[in-house]
């Protein structure tokens, strides 16, 4: 089964290039989807409707089976606590600590405020060294420190989608090894990835299939 599905897409330009026009994208477990592109911008504004962050102009958005109205942002909410996605504009909430960051999303779903860190995400903030950070806030943090919350938020949310952009360019490079070591943990579980990356021992590794942009179409290949 299909876990998400763009039907007949068109996105216009963003700050972007060209724009995409008139495709069609599924993706299912096991598919790990590296896109080539003569436009960052199309490949960001491709990423970005992945994820939700951007609505078409004509298309249906189909996540689990369900279409997803996107007019409406409350729709996408559970499309976005089970995608996670590390990219350039991802962002901490600023006026809560980076404890409150990465249990957010599990109050608002399971309707609770007494939720602690569980193991997996405590040993994550270990291993990227801000375990000592989590009462603070972004504004008192190192860039450094912020990008590995957020790389945490989104690999703790047990999601069914990775979507990454350039993860080489995101994740601090004495962690980059130990970002790829959870990917690939959780690829070997069947999770699907989509990424854009000019690391090619990371593409070698992650992707089966190529999604390539030119000139604001999209062919899709197998690897």
């Amino acid at each position: 089964m299909q876990i998400i599905e763009l039907i007949d897409y068109t996105l216009e330009p963003e700050g972007a290039r060209n724009g995409l026009n008139d495709f069609s994208f599924s993706l299912s477990g096991g598919d790990g989807y590296a896109v080539e592109t003569d436009s960052i911008d199309d490949a960001v504004l491709f990423l970005k409707a992945v994820v939700t962050w951007v609505s078409p102009q004509k298309g249906i958005y189909r996540f689990n089976g369900v279409n997803i109205d996107l007019d409406d942002y409350r729709n996408s909410l559970l499309c976005k606590r089970k995608i996670g996605y590390i990219a350039s504009d991802a962002a901490l909430i600023s006026n809560r600590t980076v404890r409150d960051n990465l249990i957010f999303m599990r109050c608002y779903h399971e309707d609770s405020l007494l939720l602690t860190l569980d193991d997996t995400t405590a040993e994550l903030c270990r291993k990227f060294d801000i375990a000592d950070k989590l009462d603070r806030r972004p504004g008192e943090l190192h860039p450094r420190d912020i990008k590995n919350a957020i790389t945490i938020r989104e690999l703790s949310k047990s999601p069914d989608v990775l979507v990454l952009e350039r993860p080489e360019d995101f994740i601090d490079h004495t962690k980059f090894d130990l970002f790829k070591e959870a990917v690939t943990a959780m690829t070997r579980q069947g999770l699907p990835v989509v990424f854009y990356s000019s690391d090619r021992n990371f593409i070698n590794t992650f992707s089966n299939k190529k999604a390539r942009i030119s000139k604001g179409r999209l062919t899709f290949l197998s690897s």
